[in-house]
Protein backbone atom coordinates (compact mmCIF):
# COMPACT_ATOMS: atom_id res chain seq x y z
CA UNK A 1 0.00 0.00 0.00
CA UNK A 2 1.52 3.73 -1.15
CA UNK A 3 1.76 6.61 0.88
CA UNK A 4 -1.53 8.11 -1.02
CA UNK A 5 -3.66 4.81 -0.42
CA UNK A 6 -2.63 4.84 3.44
CA UNK A 7 -3.84 8.57 4.17
CA UNK A 8 -7.24 7.91 1.99
CA UNK A 9 -7.97 4.61 4.04
CA UNK A 10 -6.66 6.55 7.11
CA UNK A 11 -9.34 9.01 6.18
CA UNK A 12 -11.70 6.91 6.16
CA UNK A 13 -11.32 5.00 9.19
CA UNK A 14 -12.07 8.00 11.37
CA UNK A 15 -14.79 8.24 13.74
CA UNK A 16 -13.94 11.09 15.49
CA UNK A 17 -14.14 14.74 13.67
CA UNK A 18 -11.02 16.58 14.12
CA UNK A 19 -10.19 19.88 15.54
CA UNK A 20 -8.72 22.29 13.30
CA UNK A 21 -6.32 24.69 16.39
CA UNK A 22 -2.83 25.19 17.56
CA UNK A 23 -0.97 23.63 20.39
CA UNK A 24 2.16 22.27 22.01
CA UNK A 25 2.97 18.82 22.47
CA UNK A 26 5.92 16.80 23.61
CA UNK A 27 6.75 14.04 21.87
CA UNK A 28 9.38 11.18 23.51
CA UNK A 29 10.59 8.40 21.03
CA UNK A 30 14.00 6.24 20.15
CA UNK A 31 15.71 8.26 16.82
CA UNK A 32 17.13 6.34 13.72
CA UNK A 33 19.88 5.59 16.11
CA UNK A 34 18.00 4.37 18.84
CA UNK A 35 18.84 7.50 21.07
CA UNK A 36 15.79 8.49 23.68
CA UNK A 37 14.67 11.55 22.51
CA UNK A 38 12.43 14.27 23.40
CA UNK A 39 11.14 17.18 21.26
CA UNK A 40 9.08 20.09 21.82
CA UNK A 41 6.61 20.32 18.87
CA UNK A 42 3.21 21.88 17.56
CA UNK A 43 -0.53 20.12 16.66
CA UNK A 44 -2.21 21.73 14.74
CA UNK A 45 -5.47 19.60 15.00
CA UNK A 46 -6.55 16.73 17.40
CA UNK A 47 -9.23 13.96 17.50
CA UNK A 48 -10.43 11.60 20.58
CA UNK A 49 -8.72 9.35 18.02
CA UNK A 50 -5.81 11.04 17.03
CA UNK A 51 -3.26 14.24 16.45
CA UNK A 52 -1.22 15.92 13.32
CA UNK A 53 1.68 17.40 14.61
CA UNK A 54 4.66 19.32 12.74
CA UNK A 55 7.40 16.63 12.69
CA UNK A 56 10.95 16.71 14.82
CA UNK A 57 13.76 17.53 12.91
CA UNK A 58 15.41 14.74 13.95
CA UNK A 59 15.35 11.14 11.63
CA UNK A 60 13.78 8.03 12.80
CA UNK A 61 9.67 8.76 12.49
CA UNK A 62 8.20 6.42 9.68
CA UNK A 63 4.82 4.83 9.92
CA UNK A 64 4.29 2.73 12.09
CA UNK A 65 6.73 4.07 14.84
CA UNK A 66 5.53 4.19 18.39
CA UNK A 67 6.09 7.11 20.39
CA UNK A 68 4.59 8.76 23.88
CA UNK A 69 2.72 12.09 23.26
CA UNK A 70 2.45 14.77 25.99
CA UNK A 71 -0.39 17.18 24.75
CA UNK A 72 -1.11 20.56 26.58
CA UNK A 73 -2.29 21.34 29.00
CA UNK A 74 -2.55 18.10 30.64
CA UNK A 75 0.58 16.50 29.84
CA UNK A 76 -1.05 13.18 30.19
CA UNK A 77 1.27 10.83 28.38
CA UNK A 78 -0.71 8.86 25.64
CA UNK A 79 1.24 6.15 23.67
CA UNK A 80 0.59 6.92 19.97
CA UNK A 81 1.81 5.56 16.11
CA UNK A 82 2.34 7.17 13.38
CA UNK A 83 -0.20 6.12 10.99
CA UNK A 84 0.78 8.22 7.72
CA UNK A 85 3.93 10.74 6.99
CA UNK A 86 4.37 13.94 5.11
CA UNK A 87 6.96 16.40 4.60
CA UNK A 88 4.93 19.00 7.06
CA UNK A 89 3.07 16.44 9.29
CA UNK A 90 3.14 13.28 11.37
CA UNK A 91 -0.48 12.20 11.68
CA UNK A 92 -0.11 10.14 15.08
CA UNK A 93 -3.39 7.39 16.45
CA UNK A 94 -4.52 7.02 19.28
CA UNK A 95 -5.17 2.84 20.22
CA UNK A 96 -8.80 3.03 21.71
CA UNK A 97 -7.34 2.28 25.40
CA UNK A 98 -5.58 5.97 25.13
CA UNK A 99 -8.25 7.76 23.11
CA UNK A 100 -8.76 11.59 24.45
CA UNK A 101 -12.16 12.20 26.86
CA UNK A 102 -14.63 14.66 24.82
CA UNK A 103 -13.49 16.66 28.12
CA UNK A 104 -10.01 16.52 27.33
CA UNK A 105 -10.51 17.51 23.28
CA UNK A 106 -13.03 20.33 24.40
CA UNK A 107 -10.44 21.83 26.97
CA UNK A 108 -7.92 21.89 24.37
CA UNK A 109 -10.23 23.50 21.85
CA UNK A 110 -11.13 26.22 24.63
CA UNK A 111 -7.51 27.00 25.83
CA UNK A 112 -6.53 27.80 22.36
CA UNK A 113 -9.05 29.53 21.52
CA UNK A 114 -9.37 31.52 24.52
CA UNK A 115 -5.56 32.40 23.99
CA UNK A 116 -6.52 33.62 20.27
CA UNK A 117 -8.75 36.08 21.03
Amino acid sequence: MDNAQMGAAGAEQRREPRFRFDGATLLVFDDAEMRRTVAVTHYYNVSRRGACVLPPATAGLEVGSRLTMLPQPYLEKREVVVVHRLAGSLHLELPDSQEFSEFEVAEMVRSMTAVTR
